[in-house]
């Protein structure tokens, strides 16, 4: 299916270091021109425009050229959270807490932007957002007694206005608070006018260039001015101006819904009010996701993926019986599923997974599980809603959401019909999956009776994942739903996109750095190494060259090794893998074909890429479907995992031919000895090469074999 993105005038697109504006943008695909060169311009289909975001010098900077982008660049250079170092990381995304919190209450009625109201609610929003930052610290420990629960002291009602104000300048971002920003001193007053035209002044408030109520004060005293002038000529009393504090309180009388309309556009006062009068509403794909997390009611067997496959189910009984959990995101345009994982126990890993979900075409794992409709809804966050559970709240999930662009909102606990579209997407997989599935647990002990749902437990991680993805994919996504009024969420997402567009995803090198898996490598003449293959760029090149060294923060995406993201100061850049070999590779099959590799090749010193295609194509063939199902069940990979496994396995292993920058051996030692014992796969692997013939009298490779080393002694693989 043909994409249609939605792209807006204050996007920015840079290609390789040049920016460029949109111009058009329709169905067919969209025009950009260059800032620097307005001769320039671009045009890309939406095929074109997906590929594009793939490359490595591409980056889609969404809304680089608003007045709330705007404003962040005048506070600070950074654009990831995560760059930043662990304290301050911390404080930024707790003062934005205190402000989201402090509108929602707003919202709902609960205060003002007075002091004097404010004042009196600071101990109930102390309490909240205490609770929300305590939730975010208890992820990944076992509750016990005596455990360290951090507190920051609220700020103090005029600071918490400020941050309040300061949140909305820069578009909900945490980055705002970056630096601190000098309070207006300015006190000037000025006196009383007129009430009618003090209204054709006030009206003034409500345009896009958002002038400030000081602002409209002096455009009061102006007008004023004039008409006195005027009124003095012909001898009449002049009109009592008004003073500035009526002025702001004609203003403050002002409807707040069309306040923020007028002066932020419909979309930004429907952020801000709609949820709490119409359950957020959404007009367009991606607009706004609700996320969240249930356990499944279900009773399966909890073994390893693919370890439990071919069992007779009275072997399957004798494994660990358990419920897992699910994390789904939901689009509330369409009510399209955009992604879901099953998980063990709730984390913020898995969290922060499932939104790498929604941002990918998810087609292969459609296809993995034997659907007959594509997966293809994905596309950039504009906001997320979750609830206040400490997975969400935790401080990596947030700041992920916040490194994509987005706008994270966490509804009031207790309020369920705040997120009432991804409840009833639940209560449709107990209603509607549950009752075909063996092992239900049903949603309460009368329902479920004497149901023996332990001892009829069958179905592995591997079923449940195909499972759910046939039942989202093939029969939720093309049944009639009420909330679309009979339409099917398929079909809504087919029309809404081809309508509104979708807004497009994060590039490569945007979405490793949030999602990549985060390692620390060291930077030397080859670049950097990791899992044996070394990656390198014209940024590490020129880092070297200025005498940069140690290790540096990297993001490996486990799905693709060609690429990896590197962090020099704030910012990030894609390094390429020298060796054309591992292009493309996935990282768990990297680890498996290095495994089969040091087991057939033990006496061998010496690998061509050849042998690693072949292996290639062999380990595809056999584990293409289950690889694709392994993005939405339990097991994964960890950064500390990986560095054991690499410790472990990749010791030794370069890939290149010999004495290339390729090995990091530009100045190999003409006395070079011969292969250690323990360098398997040690030394290289080199490019293609014959493969060896055996030798005659039926001698095979590795037998009797005798070489020249560079000192000119004989050795064989025997020594």
């Amino acid at each position: 299916m043909t994409r249609h993105f939605r792209l807006s005038e204050i996007d920015c697109l840079e290609i390789a270091g040049a920016e460029h504006r949109l111009l058009t943008s329709d169905r067919s695909g969209s025009i950009w021109s260059r800032l620097d060169d307005s001769s320039v311009c671009l045009s890309f289909t939406s095929d074109d425009f997906m590929r594009l975001l793939s490359r490595p010098d591409v980056r889609l900077k969404r809304g680089a050229f608003s007045d709330q982008s705007a404003f962040r660049r005048l506070r600070c250079d950074i654009d990831y959270v995560q760059t930043m170092p662990p304290e301050q990381r911390a404080k930024i995304l707790w003062q934005a807490t205190c402000a989201r919190t402090f509108l929602e209450a707003e919202a709902r009625g609960e205060t003002n932007r007075s002091e004097q109201v404010v004042e009196k609610i600071i101990p109930i929003l102390e309490r909240r957002v205490n609770d929300i930052e305590e939730s975010g610290q208890d992820v990944g420990r076992n509750p016990r007694a005596g455990q360290l629960f951090e507190r920051r002291r609220f700020p103090s009602t005029r600071w918490l206005l400020q941050w309040v104000r300061m949140y909305e300048a820069g578009g909900h971002s945490p980055l705002v608070f970056l630096r601190k920003r000098r309070p207006d001193l300015s006190t000037r007053k000025l006196i009383a006018e007129a009430e009618a035209v003090l209204a054709e002044c006030v009206v003034g408030y409500l345009d896009r260039n958002e002038p400030t109520q000081q602002q409209i004060v002096e455009n009061v005293c102006d007008r004023f001015a004039k008409i006195n002038r005027g009124r003095s000529t012909a001898g009449i009393a002049p009109l009592p101006v008004p003073s500035a504090r009526t002025v702001r309180r004609r203003i403050k009388a002002l409807d707040p819904f069309e306040v923020i309309a007028q002066r932020k556009g419909i979309d930004a006062a429907r952020r801000k009010f709609g949820f709490y009068e119409d359950g957020l509403s959404a007009d367009y794909p991606l607009q706004r996701i609700e996320m969240d997390e249930w356990q499944i009611d279900i009773c399966s067997l909890l073994g390893e993926s693919g370890a439990l496959d071919g069992w007779p189910g009275e072997d399957r009984a004798k494994f660990e019986v358990g419920r897992r959990w699910i994390y789904v995101a939901l689009d509330c345009a369409t009510r399209c599923v955009l992604g879901f994982r099953i998980v063990s126990t709730p984390n913020a890993d898995d969290a922060i997974r499932t939104l790498n979900l929604i941002i990918q075409d998810k087609t292969p794992i459609a296809e993995a599980s034997g659907c007959q409709t594509s997966w293809d809804q994905c596309g950039g966050i504009g906001v997320l809603a979750t609830d206040q559970g400490s997975a969400f709240a935790a401080e990596k999930f947030r700041m992920a959401v916040a490194d994509l662009g987005a706008t994270y909102e966490a509804p009031p606990a207790g309020v369920p019909k705040l997120r009432g579209r991804i409840e009833r997407l639940f209560r449709t997989f107990g209603q509607q999956l549950a009752p075909m599935l063996i092992g239900r647990t049903f949603g309460n002990p009368v329902e479920r009776g004497d149901y023996p749902s332990e001892q009829w437990a069958a179905l592995t991680d591997d079923e449940l994942a195909q499972i759910l993805t046939l039942f989202i994919v093939d029969i939720y996504h093309n049944s009639p739903h009420a909330g679309l009024k009979g339409e099917t969420p398929a079909n809504a997402w087919k029309r809404l996109s081809a309508e509104q567009g979708v807004t497009p995803p994060p590039d490569a090198n945007h979405r490793r750095a949030v999602f990549g898996i985060p390692l620390n490598r060291k930077l030397d003449r080859h670049g950097v190494r990791a899992f044996g293959i070394n990656y390198t760029c014209s940024q590490l090149q020129e880092a070297l060259l200025r005498g940069a060294s140690g290790e540096i923060p990297i993001r490996v995406d486990p799905e693709d090794l060609t690429y990896i993201s590197i962090c020099l100061g704030h910012e990030w850049f894609s390094a390429e893998a020298v060796s054309h070999a591992v292009w493309g590779l996935c990282l768990s099959d990297w680890l498996e074909m290095v495994r089969e590799l040091r087991t057939r090749f033990r006496e061998e010193a010496v690998l061509s890429e050849q042998i690693i295609r072949d292996t290639r194509k062999k380990i595809f063939a056999i584990d293409a479907r289950a690889r694709q199902l392994r993005r939405v069940q339990p097991p994964h990979l960890t950064a500390e995992g990986l560095d054991r496994e690499e410790r472990q396995l990749f010791t030794g292993l370069r890939i290149g031919p010999e004495g290339s920058a390729a090995t990091g051996d530009l100045e190999r030692p003409n006395d070079r000895n011969r292969p250690k014992p323990d360098d398997l796969l040690g030394d290289v692997i080199t490019p293609d090469a014959p493969p060896p013939q055996p030798m005659s009298g039926g001698a095979s490779f590795g037998e009797n074999i005798r070489e020249v080393s560079d000192d000119g002694d004989e050795w064989t693989f025997d020594d």
